[in-house]
């Protein structure tokens, strides 16, 4: 009740504002202002926030092109510079992710993982030798909880294409994935300094209880299982009740096993793939401190289909734990790592719960028939290992 209580003071608050935006129509134009919607972008504010590093550039104008729209809006925008700024090579083409309406405020700004994803791209993106966006700008407003986030153009700059549930993710795909992942989660494996330089990436056990507590996690996990029946496989809806005590019990690898950074949202959908054929990822904001299987499990699960992941599941893992093993020093044990496998794909299963069924405060993230097809795969998975009784 409290939670609820919460959540919808918050919304309303957060409406409030966005009606005043909306009449008042506020622009950005110095560096530290906060666009609350793209529209609010000015040529001024990204002569401010581009080209501080490069003196006599200026942006003289910018087009915004509506793209997509989910947790986030996500906008494209067309950028001229002076001679000065030509001269530089600044991006030309670029993304924004923002928080213009009140139910992505909810579940990027309430929720605090805007916050983080900006945080992420300025802050750690440059240390990690993995293939993932450039961030040029972030900034969060905690009054407001508007957000913006400027981020690479991959299809201009990599010639990429992103993938979906439709993407077939052949073997050659798969084993890029792990390896990305490993490199992702050896950066900082047990290392003290990611919580002591990091504390807004919180442990994923807190990520996970605080984020159910603010969605209901719980209560829509059941309604989902009802809406989601038709594709769910019989074994596991005859333990549906055991789905919540496993999802509980996950969590606690993370706490008794070595942390590191990871994703924690790598279902196909923010995978892309590079004109050079290299795997990359996008969509940082679930990041959390955590146990490498979190990631490795929904990777796997969703990403693959049921054929190819039974196929391939157990040498993929033992492509993992040997490249993790040789840039750590530490190679886990391999049937310890597949219990954590096959344990952790409870908390995938629980990214697409949500994603179908939710308050209505909160925006549609996904469509329908992305949200069943990551629960097939996943639940499908669960039934095939036996997750509940894991």
């Amino acid at each position: 009740m409290a939670a609820s209580g919460a959540t919808a003071l918050a919304a309303l608050k957060i409406g409030g504002r966005v009606a005043f935006e909306r009449l008042t129509r506020p622009k950005a134009r110095r560096a530290e202002d906060v666009p609350c919607s793209p529209g609010a972008i000015t040529p001024e504010w990204l002569t401010a926030v581009l080209c501080q590093k490069n003196p006599g550039a200026v942006v003289t104008d910018v087009v915004v092109k509506p793209a997509s729209a989910g947790t986030h809006e996500r906008h494209q925008l067309i950028v001229s510079y002076n001679d000065a700024g030509e001269r530089a090579g600044l991006p030309r083409s670029m993304f924004t992710k923002s928080l213009p309406s009140v139910v992505t405020r909810m579940i990027g700004g309430f929720n605090g993982t805007a916050r983080v994803e900006g945080r992420f791209y300025m802050q750690l993106r440059p240390q990690l030798g993995i293939e993932a966006p450039i961030g040029y700008h972030a900034a969060f407003d905690r009054q407001t909880y508007a957000s913006i986030l400027l981020l690479e153009d991959m299809v201009a700059t990599k010639s990429s294409t992103f993938c979906n549930f439709k993407t077939y993710v052949d073997r050659e795909m798969a084993d890029d994935m792990v390896d990305v992942l490993a490199t992702l989660h050896a950066q900082f494996y047990g290392n003290g300094e990611l919580a002591a330089r990091y504390p807004w990436v919180a442990s994923y056990p807190r990520w996970f209880t605080i984020g159910a507590e603010k969605m209901s996690l719980e209560h829509y996990t059941r309604k989902a299982f009802d809406a989601a029946a038709h594709v769910i496989p019989k074994s596991v809806l005859a333990q549906r009740d055991a789905v919540w005590p496993a999802a509980m019990q996950a969590l606690a690898v993370h706490d008794s096993e070595p942390q590191g950074l990871i994703h924690s949202d790598v279902h196909i959908g923010n995978w892309y793939r590079t004109g050079t054929g290299k795997m990359g990822l996008c969509d940082w904001q679930c990041l959390a401190r955590g146990h490498w299987s979190r990631d490795f499990s929904y990777a796997v699960t969703a990403a693959l289909t049921p054929d190819d992941r039974r196929r391939w599941e157990k040498d993929l893992l033992l492509r993992y734990l040997d490249r993790f093993g040789a840039l750590t020093g530490t190679k886990p044990d391999f049937d310890r790592s597949f219990l954590n496998y096959r344990q952790q794909m409870v908390h995938a299963l629980l990214m697409w719960t949500i994603t179908l069924c939710h308050s209505p405060l909160l925006p549609a993230m996904q469509s329908e028939a992305t949200t069943l097809a990551m629960m097939e795969r996943i639940s499908t998975a669960m039934a095939d290992l036996d997750t509940l009784r894991s």
